[in-house]
């Protein structure tokens, strides 16, 4: 992962603003405005754009949570691999979580299962904290019949 603060420090402080300034407006449930900001944000990102420590998972966490609070469970998976892509640590199972959680919405279990799996095997239930219960109820129900 490249650290954006390291080749173009101004342009980094410029996404900040702009993704403080989208986080701010989806808290205040503006979301086309939010969601504007958000694009600007990843359109302003150097390519290859799922390389950049904090930025890459930031930006498309953003897209993702407004995404998919919005149902659009399609896009909100696209946003959601771009965050997994990005990540800088293995450590980090949020973006685990939210692949399972959108494709559980979409209706592909075995998909949510094994991306429940992988986080689970990294943080066990506080994986899922703050998660609604029932993704961690599906996961250990599956998990209990031996799928």
């Amino acid at each position: 992962m490249k650290d954006l603060s390291e080749e173009n420090r101004d342009l980094e402080a410029k996404i900040f603003c702009i993704m403080e300034t989208g986080n701010k407006l989806d808290e205040e449930g503006k979301k086309p405005q939010a969601l504007a900001a958000y694009d600007q944000a990843w359109e302003l990102l150097p390519e290859p754009k799922v390389g950049w420590k904090l930025l890459t998972g930031w930006i498309a966490g953003s897209l993702y949570n407004l995404y998919f609070d919005g149902g659009d469970f399609k896009t909100a998976k696209y946003w959601a691999q771009a965050a997994l892509d990005g990540r800088s640590s293995e450590r980090n199972t949020g973006p685990l979580i939210d692949l399972g959680m959108v494709c559980l919405e979409l209706h592909e279990e075995d998909e949510a299962l094994q991306y429940f799996d992988a986080a689970y095997s990294f943080g066990k239930e506080r994986a899922f904290k703050e998660r609604p219960k029932k993704y961690l109820t599906f996961y250990l129900g599956k998990k209990k019949k031996g799928a």
